[in-house]
């Protein structure tokens, strides 16, 4: 793949292709994590973060390291405050394709990295009996990545809830996380995406059943701060 100049238009082509093939032939059905990580890799030193990302995310045990690098280079040419859309373009691919470990590498890479870089960003230290993270008090964001990674860990749907509810205004304003979050919450929370209904049997179990009864209008609280134990 090095043997191909930065410019050449069928060197794309030729990687999916070549990766097509080895989830074929292997035992791999996305492809070989080998070639997705030097695919990655190469994509990543050529400047191009989406096909860097595309392939990082279904590499090796390695590609975590590459692709919260790509994320943080990325994000140095945005503005401050986006941080945490860059981290979760890291964060998300591995968790959907239930990679807690490099998810939780890449998190933590993204975030050291922004703390060594950024002297004026305020952090702070929280500790608890059975965790430890970084607060990044202007970056909600990013804290939010940071707990919903603790809450996989545990595997708390409840702290999950939480999160998601105290987090809900922030998340709506990116406007891009919700089938992921969805998923997210299916996959290692078990609370189902609801799916559409079919139009003719919900008519259908009206007639004969008299549909069903509608219920009753739920009290909905405050927000509180998501506290970790």
């Amino acid at each position: 793949m090095g043997a191909f100049p930065p410019s050449e238009p069928t060197k794309k082509r030729f990687v999916s292709e070549m990766v097509a093939w080895s989830g074929k032939a292997g035992e791999y059905p996305n492809g070989d994590p080998e070639l997705h990580h030097v695919a990655g890799s190469l994509f990543a030193e050529e400047g191009e973060p989406y096909e860097a990302e595309r392939h990082l995310a279904l590499g090796t045990k390695d590609s975590a390291e590459q692709l919260a690098k790509v994320e943080y280079e990325w994000y140095a040419q945005d503005e401050s405050y986006t941080a945490a859309l860059y981290a979760a373009r890291a964060v998300f691919p591995y968790l959907l394709t239930s990679n807690l470990r490099s998810a939780n590498k890449a998190y933590l890479i993204f975030t050291s990295r922004l703390s060594s870089s950024s002297k004026s960003l305020s952090v702070q230290e929280v500790s608890s009996t059975s965790s430890d993270m970084r607060v990044y008090p202007s970056l909600p964001l990013l804290n939010f990545l940071g707990l919903l990674l603790l809450a996989v860990q545990r595997g708390s749907p409840d702290l999950y809830k939480q999160l998601a509810k105290h987090y809900a205004p922030y998340v709506k304003e990116v406007g891009t996380w919700d089938d992921a979050l969805a998923q997210i919450g299916e996959m290692y929370f078990g609370i189902r995406i609801p799916r559409p209904g079919n139009p003719l049997m919900d008519m259908l179990g009206g007639m004969m059943f008299g549909g069903s009864p509608k219920p009753k209008p739920k009290k909905v609280d405050a927000p509180v701060p998501p506290a970790v134990d």
